[in-house]
Formats: structure tokens, C-alpha cells, sequence
């Protein structure tokens, strides 16, 4: 008589295709259940991505409208008639409106950016100190992040300060620039620092700084005008200075000299 050997293994996968069946059977019962949950889902789904890809689109064309407008803008503020002065005028508050424009418009946009810069420096021009002034505190608190242009902002704002009477406050930002590692246009700044210095009859300072200058920034143009401030407000500096590389040319001389008389005695 002969003997069934049952194999377990046989049995197990036996098992999990139930199990399997199972489970695909189980989530057809859940989507037919729920039917109007899934297509919900789907349909959420859908419409957030299609509302992605429209905001993206919105951007993209917002962007470039700003940047259109900006070309416009700088057109009208740099292509401004010589021989016409109120011509020159209105080019330019045609251009602080635009650049205006741009911020109410397009809030955020790379263009809002750059706009809110030759705002305050049109204003500038038109001798509205007061909303340059405004202008340029409001670039400095919006685009903190940008240390380069932040640099530039911060001697403008200096200048706008000045020529509103306000010599404190001009000098505050461009010291600002100075305390910026990232600025680029510290050597122009320590020139303007060195004037001012001069304007109020502060010699030590206004030497002070041009040495400075010349230290720091040995091949920037604004050291030869600051060597020639130096002869003028201080020439016995220039004449000591000298003398002391002359003395150090002759020990230099002298010590050459020494040494190849050893060399030939030797």
C-alpha cells in the first residue's frame, strides 16, 4: 500500500496567494465602498498639481512683464537730452513712476528688486531727498540678504542723508558700509569719509583715513587722489616718509657694499 507524502511547502504558498487574493480583494472592496472618497483624492490631486503648474505660469509671466517694464524704465531714465534740462527732468519722474510701478506690481519679482535701487537713485536726481531716503531704508530692510548691492544702497544712503542736512545720519551709513565684510565699494566710502573729515576741518581724521585708504586699497583710483590729499593737508608726513626711505636706501647701499668687500677679501 502506498503512502501520500503531504509537502508543507505546497500548503504555505498555497496560503499566501489567499492572502494575496486577499488583500487586492479587500482594496477593491474598500474603492467600491468608497468610491466618492477616491475620486475626490484624485481629483484633489489633479487640481493641485494643475494649480502648481498655473503658478509657475503666473510667475513666469509676471516676471517678465516686470522686466519689460524696467527695460522701459531705464530707457526713459538714462536716455535723457544734454542740451535739454526739463526734457531731463520729466525723463526722469516718468522713469521714479514706472520704477514705482514695478513695486506695487510685482512685489517679490528679481525686477522689484533692482527697481526699488534706481527708485531712490531717480529720486535722488530729482532732489526728493526725503523719499530716496525712504526708498533706500526700505531696499536695506526687504533685501538684507543681498550683502553686495546692500554695500551700494548703504553709500547712497549716506549721500541722500547729507544732502538733507543730515551729516549724523550720513555718517552712520557709510560707516555701515565699512562694518560690511561683504561690501565691495569700501575704498570710495573711506574717500567720502576722509572729504567729509576735510569739510569740517578735522585734518588729523581726514589724513587719517586717506592713509587708510592707501593701505588697504593700494590699487584703487581714489589712492592717487588721496596721496595727493595727504601732500596737501600734510606734507611734513609726506616729507618724513621720505626721508625714511631714503635713509633705508642708504643702509641698504651701505649694507651691499659691506658684504661684497667681505666676499672679495674672502
Amino acid at each position: 500500500m502506498g503512502y501520500k507524502i503531504k509537502d508543507p511547502t505546497n500548503k504555505s504558498a498555497a496560503i499566501e496567494s489567499a492572502v494575496t487574493i486577499s488583500s487586492k480583494e479587500h482594496f477593491l472592496f474598500f474603492v467600491e465602498q468608497h468610491r466618492g472618497l477616491v475620486w475626490g483624492g484624485i481629483a484633489l490631486v489633479v487640481v493641485c498639481i494643475g494649480g502648481l503648474i498655473t503658478f509657475n505660469w503666473v510667475s513666469q509671466q509676471e516676471q517678465e512683464a516686470a522686466w519689460e517694464l524696467q527695460g522701459q524704465a531705464q530707457h526713459m531714465y538714462l536716455d535723457r537730452p544734454l542740451n535739454d534740462i526739463e526734457k531731463g527732468k520729466s525723463n526722469i519722474q516718468q522713469a521714479s513712476g514706472m520704477f514705482q510701478d514695478i513695486l506695487e506690481q510685482y512685489p517679490g519679482t528679481p525686477s522689484a528688486k533692482v527697481s526699488s535701487f534706481l527708485l531712490g537713485n531717480s529720486l535722488m536726481e530729482n532732489k526728493k531727498y526725503d523719499r530716496a531716503i525712504e526708498a533706500y531704508t526700505s531696499f536695506l530692510q526687504e533685501h538684507a540678504q543681498d550683502h553686495v548691492l546692500v554695500g551700494l544702497v548703504q553709500q547712497r544712503l549716506g549721500l541722500a542723508h547729507l544732502l538733507n542736512g543730515n551729516r549724523e545720519a550720513a555718517m552712520s551709513a557709510l560707516d555701515a558700509v565699512m562694518e560690511n565684510p561683504h561690501a565691495l565699494n569700501k575704498d570710495q566710502v573711506l574717500f567720502e569719509l576722509a572729504k567729509f573729515a576735510e569739510s569740517e576741518e578735522k585734518t588729523d581724521n581726514a589724513v587719517k583715513r586717506y592713509k587708510q585708504l592707501i593701505q588697504e586699497f593700494p590699487l584703487s583710483p581714489f589712492s592717487t587722489e588721496a596721496s595727493l590729499r595727504i601732500t596737501v593737508l600734510a606734507p611734513e608726513d609726506v616729507q618724513e616718509s621720505e626721508e625714511t626711505g631714503t635713509r633705508t636706501d642708504s643702509e641698504l647701499d651701505q649694507e651691499t657694499s659691506e658684504n661684497q668687500s667681505k666676499a672679495g677679501e674672502e
